[in-house]
Protein backbone atom coordinates (compact mmCIF):
# COMPACT_ATOMS: atom_id res chain seq x y z
CA UNK A 1 0.00 0.00 0.00
CA UNK A 2 2.74 2.27 0.69
CA UNK A 3 4.65 1.43 -2.65
CA UNK A 4 0.94 2.60 -4.02
CA UNK A 5 0.66 5.21 -2.57
CA UNK A 6 4.53 6.44 -3.42
CA UNK A 7 3.94 5.54 -6.87
CA UNK A 8 0.76 7.82 -7.18
CA UNK A 9 2.00 10.60 -5.48
CA UNK A 10 4.96 10.64 -8.29
CA UNK A 11 2.06 10.50 -11.16
CA UNK A 12 0.21 13.30 -9.98
CA UNK A 13 3.18 15.14 -9.37
CA UNK A 14 4.53 14.48 -13.19
CA UNK A 15 1.10 15.46 -14.14
CA UNK A 16 1.39 18.75 -12.20
CA UNK A 17 4.51 19.70 -13.37
CA UNK A 18 3.01 19.00 -16.55
CA UNK A 19 -0.53 20.21 -16.38
CA UNK A 20 0.31 22.89 -13.63
CA UNK A 21 3.65 24.70 -14.06
CA UNK A 22 3.33 27.49 -12.24
CA UNK A 23 2.12 25.80 -8.95
CA UNK A 24 4.83 22.82 -8.90
CA UNK A 25 7.25 25.69 -9.58
CA UNK A 26 6.17 27.31 -6.13
CA UNK A 27 5.88 23.91 -4.31
CA UNK A 28 10.16 23.37 -4.88
CA UNK A 29 11.07 25.95 -2.39
CA UNK A 30 9.15 23.74 0.79
CA UNK A 31 8.48 20.49 -0.56
CA UNK A 32 11.91 17.78 -0.49
CA UNK A 33 11.45 15.37 -4.13
CA UNK A 34 14.50 13.68 -3.51
CA UNK A 35 14.79 10.35 -5.36
CA UNK A 36 11.92 11.22 -7.59
CA UNK A 37 13.62 13.69 -9.58
CA UNK A 38 16.21 11.19 -10.62
CA UNK A 39 13.56 9.17 -11.95
CA UNK A 40 11.81 11.24 -13.42
CA UNK A 41 15.21 12.14 -15.58
CA UNK A 42 15.92 8.68 -16.35
CA UNK A 43 12.14 7.79 -17.10
CA UNK A 44 12.70 11.52 -19.49
CA UNK A 45 15.82 10.32 -21.23
CA UNK A 46 14.46 6.79 -21.73
CA UNK A 47 11.59 8.37 -23.56
CA UNK A 48 13.14 10.68 -25.63
CA UNK A 49 15.50 7.76 -26.99
CA UNK A 50 12.89 5.84 -27.79
CA UNK A 51 11.14 8.74 -29.88
CA UNK A 52 14.79 9.75 -31.81
CA UNK A 53 15.64 6.34 -32.30
CA UNK A 54 11.56 5.57 -34.23
CA UNK A 55 11.62 8.73 -35.79
CA UNK A 56 15.40 7.87 -37.22
CA UNK A 57 14.65 4.30 -38.31
CA UNK A 58 10.69 5.44 -40.19
CA UNK A 59 13.34 7.89 -42.11
CA UNK A 60 15.12 5.08 -43.36
CA UNK A 61 12.15 3.17 -44.05
CA UNK A 62 12.62 0.86 -41.15
CA UNK A 63 10.34 -0.85 -38.50
CA UNK A 64 11.26 0.29 -35.05
CA UNK A 65 10.49 -3.15 -34.35
CA UNK A 66 12.65 -4.75 -36.33
CA UNK A 67 15.56 -3.29 -34.19
CA UNK A 68 13.30 -3.51 -30.68
CA UNK A 69 15.83 -5.12 -28.27
CA UNK A 70 19.17 -1.77 -29.62
CA UNK A 71 16.23 0.56 -29.35
CA UNK A 72 15.43 -0.56 -25.79
CA UNK A 73 19.28 -1.16 -24.71
CA UNK A 74 20.31 2.62 -26.37
CA UNK A 75 17.15 4.28 -24.26
CA UNK A 76 18.11 2.74 -21.18
CA UNK A 77 21.76 3.52 -21.07
CA UNK A 78 20.29 7.53 -22.48
CA UNK A 79 18.24 7.35 -19.32
CA UNK A 80 20.65 6.63 -17.01
CA UNK A 81 22.92 9.04 -18.67
CA UNK A 82 20.41 11.78 -18.76
CA UNK A 83 20.10 11.73 -15.15
CA UNK A 84 23.89 12.00 -14.58
CA UNK A 85 23.57 14.79 -16.82
CA UNK A 86 21.33 16.49 -14.90
CA UNK A 87 23.11 16.13 -11.84
CA UNK A 88 26.17 17.90 -13.28
CA UNK A 89 23.91 20.69 -15.02
CA UNK A 90 22.63 21.32 -11.43
CA UNK A 91 25.45 21.54 -9.92
CA UNK A 92 26.68 23.81 -12.36
CA UNK A 93 23.69 25.75 -11.92
CA UNK A 94 23.97 25.79 -8.27
CA UNK A 95 27.34 27.41 -8.00
CA UNK A 96 26.59 29.86 -10.67
CA UNK A 97 23.23 30.99 -8.23
CA UNK A 98 25.50 31.11 -5.46
CA UNK A 99 28.12 33.27 -6.57
CA UNK A 100 25.26 35.87 -7.15
CA UNK A 101 22.88 34.70 -4.00
CA UNK A 102 24.62 33.00 -1.48
CA UNK A 103 22.14 30.18 -0.34
CA UNK A 104 18.95 31.23 -1.52
CA UNK A 105 19.42 28.05 -4.24
CA UNK A 106 20.10 24.33 -2.58
CA UNK A 107 21.69 21.47 -5.15
CA UNK A 108 18.39 19.72 -4.07
CA UNK A 109 16.28 22.67 -5.75
CA UNK A 110 18.34 23.15 -8.64
CA UNK A 111 18.41 18.53 -9.37
CA UNK A 112 14.74 18.91 -9.13
CA UNK A 113 14.04 21.74 -11.05
CA UNK A 114 15.40 20.92 -13.92
CA UNK A 115 14.32 17.19 -13.65
CA UNK A 116 11.37 17.60 -13.25
CA UNK A 117 11.42 20.27 -16.40
CA UNK A 118 12.37 17.30 -18.18
CA UNK A 119 8.61 15.88 -17.49
CA UNK A 120 7.67 16.84 -21.19
CA UNK A 121 9.72 14.10 -22.69
CA UNK A 122 7.57 11.68 -20.99
CA UNK A 123 5.73 12.46 -23.95
CA UNK A 124 7.95 11.96 -26.18
CA UNK A 125 6.95 8.17 -27.24
CA UNK A 126 3.52 9.47 -28.57
CA UNK A 127 5.93 10.55 -31.67
CA UNK A 128 7.36 6.85 -31.49
CA UNK A 129 3.73 5.25 -31.72
CA UNK A 130 2.46 7.75 -34.64
CA UNK A 131 5.23 6.69 -36.86
CA UNK A 132 4.29 2.88 -36.25
CA UNK A 133 1.08 3.51 -36.75
CA UNK A 134 1.75 5.52 -39.99
CA UNK A 135 5.04 6.24 -41.04
CA UNK A 136 3.26 9.21 -43.26
CA UNK A 137 3.16 10.92 -39.72
CA UNK A 138 6.68 11.58 -39.66
CA UNK A 139 6.77 15.27 -39.56
CA UNK A 140 3.83 15.05 -37.16
CA UNK A 141 5.60 12.85 -34.81
CA UNK A 142 8.60 15.49 -35.59
CA UNK A 143 7.14 18.52 -34.29
CA UNK A 144 5.63 16.78 -30.91
CA UNK A 145 9.12 15.58 -30.06
CA UNK A 146 10.41 19.52 -30.81
CA UNK A 147 7.45 20.78 -28.68
CA UNK A 148 8.22 18.30 -25.52
CA UNK A 149 12.13 19.23 -26.01
CA UNK A 150 11.09 23.18 -26.04
CA UNK A 151 8.47 22.70 -23.22
CA UNK A 152 11.02 21.47 -21.13
CA UNK A 153 13.44 24.48 -21.60
CA UNK A 154 10.57 26.87 -20.85
CA UNK A 155 9.46 24.55 -17.77
CA UNK A 156 13.28 24.94 -16.48
CA UNK A 157 12.55 28.92 -16.73
CA UNK A 158 9.57 28.55 -14.94
CA UNK A 159 11.36 26.24 -11.73
CA UNK A 160 13.99 28.35 -11.39
CA UNK A 161 12.02 31.83 -11.79
CA UNK A 162 9.97 30.11 -8.53
CA UNK A 163 13.20 29.48 -6.04
CA UNK A 164 14.87 33.06 -7.70
CA UNK A 165 14.90 36.83 -8.62
CA UNK A 166 14.60 37.29 -11.88
CA UNK A 167 17.29 39.03 -12.61
CA UNK A 168 19.37 35.86 -10.59
CA UNK A 169 17.74 32.99 -12.42
CA UNK A 170 18.41 34.27 -15.71
CA UNK A 171 22.50 32.88 -15.18
CA UNK A 172 21.83 29.73 -13.85
CA UNK A 173 18.88 29.09 -16.53
CA UNK A 174 21.62 30.38 -19.70
CA UNK A 175 24.21 28.36 -17.52
CA UNK A 176 22.09 25.31 -17.27
CA UNK A 177 21.12 25.27 -20.95
CA UNK A 178 25.05 25.83 -22.32
CA UNK A 179 26.60 23.08 -19.93
CA UNK A 180 23.23 20.53 -21.49
CA UNK A 181 24.46 21.44 -25.00
CA UNK A 182 28.08 20.96 -24.60
CA UNK A 183 27.05 17.23 -22.66
CA UNK A 184 24.19 16.55 -24.95
CA UNK A 185 25.35 17.31 -27.81
CA UNK A 186 25.36 13.64 -29.71
CA UNK A 187 21.84 13.66 -28.54
CA UNK A 188 20.99 17.28 -29.92
CA UNK A 189 22.59 16.28 -33.20
CA UNK A 190 20.13 13.00 -34.01
CA UNK A 191 17.41 15.15 -33.29
CA UNK A 192 18.74 17.97 -36.04
CA UNK A 193 19.55 14.67 -38.29
CA UNK A 194 16.12 13.33 -37.52
CA UNK A 195 14.32 16.49 -38.70
CA UNK A 196 16.41 17.02 -41.65
CA UNK A 197 14.73 13.30 -42.45
CA UNK A 198 11.60 15.12 -42.07
CA UNK A 199 12.23 17.97 -43.65
CA UNK A 200 14.90 17.20 -45.75
CA UNK A 201 14.43 20.99 -47.72
CA UNK A 202 15.81 22.62 -45.03
CA UNK A 203 18.98 21.18 -46.22
CA UNK A 204 20.95 22.61 -49.41
CA UNK A 205 22.04 21.11 -52.52
CA UNK A 206 25.23 20.62 -53.13
CA UNK A 207 26.93 23.93 -54.76
CA UNK A 208 29.58 21.99 -57.54
CA UNK A 209 29.16 21.21 -61.10
CA UNK A 210 28.84 17.39 -61.66
CA UNK A 211 32.23 16.36 -62.87
CA UNK A 212 32.59 14.37 -66.00
CA UNK A 213 34.24 11.59 -66.97
CA UNK A 214 34.33 7.57 -66.27
CA UNK A 215 32.01 6.18 -64.39
CA UNK A 216 32.86 3.73 -62.06
CA UNK A 217 30.74 1.78 -60.39
CA UNK A 218 30.70 -0.72 -57.05
CA UNK A 219 28.14 -2.33 -55.64
CA UNK A 220 26.20 0.14 -53.80
CA UNK A 221 27.07 3.14 -55.79
CA UNK A 222 28.24 4.78 -58.43
CA UNK A 223 30.69 7.81 -58.93
CA UNK A 224 32.72 9.73 -62.35
CA UNK A 225 36.21 10.72 -62.01
CA UNK A 226 37.82 12.46 -64.73
CA UNK A 227 40.89 11.51 -66.59
CA UNK A 228 43.63 10.49 -65.19
CA UNK A 229 41.95 8.87 -61.97
CA UNK A 230 42.42 4.81 -61.80
CA UNK A 231 40.50 2.29 -59.29
CA UNK A 232 43.59 0.98 -57.23
CA UNK A 233 40.88 -0.89 -54.99
CA UNK A 234 42.90 -3.27 -52.65
CA UNK A 235 39.37 -5.20 -50.94
CA UNK A 236 40.66 -3.88 -47.21
CA UNK A 237 38.31 -4.25 -44.80
CA UNK A 238 36.34 -1.06 -44.18
CA UNK A 239 36.78 -0.24 -47.49
CA UNK A 240 34.49 -0.22 -50.29
CA UNK A 241 36.77 1.30 -53.22
CA UNK A 242 39.93 3.35 -53.09
CA UNK A 243 40.85 5.30 -56.76
CA UNK A 244 44.13 7.76 -57.33
CA UNK A 245 45.56 10.16 -59.26
CA UNK A 246 49.10 11.78 -59.41
CA UNK A 247 47.83 14.68 -57.19
CA UNK A 248 45.05 13.21 -54.88
CA UNK A 249 43.44 9.78 -53.50
CA UNK A 250 39.95 8.83 -53.04
CA UNK A 251 38.70 6.37 -50.34
CA UNK A 252 35.41 5.11 -50.06
CA UNK A 253 34.90 3.86 -46.48
CA UNK A 254 32.33 1.22 -45.46
CA UNK A 255 31.04 0.41 -42.26
CA UNK A 256 27.82 -1.94 -42.06
CA UNK A 257 25.13 -2.41 -39.51
CA UNK A 258 24.42 1.32 -38.40
CA UNK A 259 20.73 1.64 -38.85
CA UNK A 260 20.55 4.16 -35.85
CA UNK A 261 23.52 6.01 -36.68
CA UNK A 262 23.27 9.12 -38.35
CA UNK A 263 25.84 11.15 -41.10
CA UNK A 264 27.25 13.04 -38.60
CA UNK A 265 28.15 10.64 -36.20
CA UNK A 266 29.35 7.51 -38.90
CA UNK A 267 31.78 10.84 -40.42
CA UNK A 268 33.26 11.56 -36.84
CA UNK A 269 34.34 7.61 -36.76
CA UNK A 270 35.26 7.61 -40.28
CA UNK A 271 37.73 9.93 -40.35
CA UNK A 272 39.67 9.36 -36.97
CA UNK A 273 42.37 7.59 -38.98
CA UNK A 274 43.36 10.74 -41.26
CA UNK A 275 43.09 12.99 -38.41
CA UNK A 276 45.20 11.23 -36.32
CA UNK A 277 48.96 12.91 -35.73
CA UNK A 278 47.77 16.23 -37.21
CA UNK A 279 48.98 19.24 -36.27
CA UNK A 280 47.91 22.95 -36.28
CA UNK A 281 44.76 21.04 -37.40
CA UNK A 282 41.51 22.52 -38.38
CA UNK A 283 37.99 21.26 -39.62
CA UNK A 284 34.99 22.87 -40.94
CA UNK A 285 31.62 21.20 -41.50
CA UNK A 286 28.38 21.76 -43.12
CA UNK A 287 25.02 19.52 -44.15
CA UNK A 288 24.32 19.35 -47.71
CA UNK A 289 22.17 17.05 -50.03
CA UNK A 290 23.70 14.97 -52.39
CA UNK A 291 21.31 13.52 -55.60
CA UNK A 292 18.79 13.79 -52.97
CA UNK A 293 20.78 12.06 -49.90
CA UNK A 294 21.78 14.30 -46.67
CA UNK A 295 25.30 13.68 -46.57
CA UNK A 296 28.17 15.45 -44.19
CA UNK A 297 30.57 17.79 -45.86
CA UNK A 298 33.71 18.00 -43.91
CA UNK A 299 36.78 19.75 -44.61
CA UNK A 300 39.50 19.00 -42.19
CA UNK A 301 43.30 18.60 -42.29
CA UNK A 302 46.98 20.38 -41.04
CA UNK A 303 50.05 19.48 -41.01
CA UNK A 304 51.87 15.98 -41.23
CA UNK A 305 55.46 15.49 -40.53
CA UNK A 306 56.22 18.41 -41.88
CA UNK A 307 53.96 18.27 -44.57
CA UNK A 308 50.34 20.21 -45.50
CA UNK A 309 47.65 17.74 -45.84
CA UNK A 310 43.79 18.48 -46.63
CA UNK A 311 40.83 16.02 -46.60
CA UNK A 312 37.57 16.73 -47.68
CA UNK A 313 34.90 14.23 -46.78
CA UNK A 314 31.19 13.50 -47.71
CA UNK A 315 29.35 10.95 -45.38
CA UNK A 316 26.00 9.59 -45.73
CA UNK A 317 24.24 6.90 -43.83
CA UNK A 318 20.97 6.01 -45.97
CA UNK A 319 20.04 2.62 -44.84
CA UNK A 320 21.83 0.30 -42.46
CA UNK A 321 25.30 1.15 -44.09
CA UNK A 322 27.50 4.16 -44.16
CA UNK A 323 29.68 5.38 -46.57
CA UNK A 324 32.49 7.91 -47.05
CA UNK A 325 33.84 9.91 -49.50
CA UNK A 326 37.58 10.85 -48.45
CA UNK A 327 39.39 12.58 -50.77
CA UNK A 328 42.95 13.14 -49.39
CA UNK A 329 45.68 15.39 -51.10
CA UNK A 330 49.27 16.11 -50.26
CA UNK A 331 50.49 19.55 -50.19
CA UNK A 332 48.43 20.93 -52.78
CA UNK A 333 49.43 23.47 -55.80
CA UNK A 334 46.15 25.27 -55.59
CA UNK A 335 44.02 23.71 -52.10
CA UNK A 336 40.50 25.88 -53.34
CA UNK A 337 40.70 23.94 -56.66
CA UNK A 338 41.38 20.64 -55.18
CA UNK A 339 38.93 21.19 -52.53
CA UNK A 340 36.60 22.49 -55.61
CA UNK A 341 37.53 19.11 -57.79
CA UNK A 342 36.07 17.13 -54.62
CA UNK A 343 32.95 19.05 -54.14
CA UNK A 344 32.13 18.38 -58.07
CA UNK A 345 33.23 14.89 -57.80
CA UNK A 346 30.74 14.34 -54.96
CA UNK A 347 28.06 15.69 -57.05
CA UNK A 348 27.62 12.64 -59.08
CA UNK A 349 27.97 10.32 -56.19
CA UNK A 350 24.65 8.13 -56.15
CA UNK A 351 24.35 5.54 -53.87
CA UNK A 352 21.96 2.26 -55.13
CA UNK A 353 18.69 1.62 -53.43
CA UNK A 354 19.00 4.89 -50.95
CA UNK A 355 15.27 5.31 -50.11
CA UNK A 356 14.41 1.56 -50.54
Amino acid sequence: MESTGELAWFRAEILRSLLHPFDFARSLAREHYGLAGVLVAIIAGFALSIAIDAMILTSKSFSPFAFLPQVLVDSVFLGIRLAVTVAIVASVGYYAARLLRGRDLTLDQAYTAFSFALAPLVLAPIAAVLVLLAPDLLPVAGAITILAILRAIVGLGINLRALLPPAVAVVPFVVMLLTSALVMGDQISRVRFAGYAIAPQLVEDLRATPMTGTTFEAADFTIVLPAGWKNVTSGAQGEAARYESDVAELRVARAGGVPLATADSYADSASIAERQGLENGFRERTVVRINGVIAVDDQYGGTYQGRRVVYRQFTAVPRTQGLALIFHFVEPANEPAALAEAASIAATWRIKDASQ
